[in-house]
């Protein structure tokens, strides 16, 4: 009987090589991330890098491996779209705050009334910040996606 059988590498454990492949992709994004929980989000991840390396044998060569071989610019690009989209977020919340200037329900009742009687001032001033976060996100899919909740918000508010 001739059979042929394949165990896999000798002292390699199952999934190494996926895991450090998978794991140096988020510190290389990590690393090109920047602003606000930047350094918690690399802190944390370093933390768990450092005890795969401690408890896995093999991990830590694979991981410097697959390190070479990461993208560092498709990280960047991804980093500062993923910036943008926060900070488009932020402001737009910031803005609604401000307007309103209280929060909680009485924020909802001043509002509303503020709405009422000044209708076309407030549409105008969320219409200028709705503009301006669509023309700040980048992603094409994204801005459709806002575009329609816009057609749809027009449609049922009938502006």
């Amino acid at each position: 009987m001739d059979i042929i059988e394949h165990h896999g590498v000798k002292g390699q454990r199952w999934g190494v090589r996926r895991k450090a492949k998978k794991d140096a992709k988020r510190f290389a994004d990590a690393k090109m991330y920047y602003g606000k929980g930047a350094g918690t989000r690399r802190k944390l991840l370093n933390a768990e890098l450092n005890k795969k390396k401690k408890d896995i044998p093999g991990y830590e060569q694979e991981f410097n491996n697959q390190l070479k071989n990461v993208n560092y610019a498709k990280s960047a690009k991804k980093a500062t779209k993923e910036r943008k989209i926060r900070d488009a977020s932020h402001k737009t919340r910031m803005a609604a705050k401000q307007f309103t200037g209280i929060t909680g329900s009485l924020a909802v009742g001043a509002a509303s009334l503020y709405y009422s009687r000044n209708k076309q001032q407030v549409d105008g001033i969320i219409a200028k910040a709705a503009s301006k976060v669509v023309s700040d996100v980048t992603n094409q899919r994204n801005k459709a996606a806002v575009s329609q909740l816009f057609k749809n918000a027009a449609k049922t508010y009938g502006r």
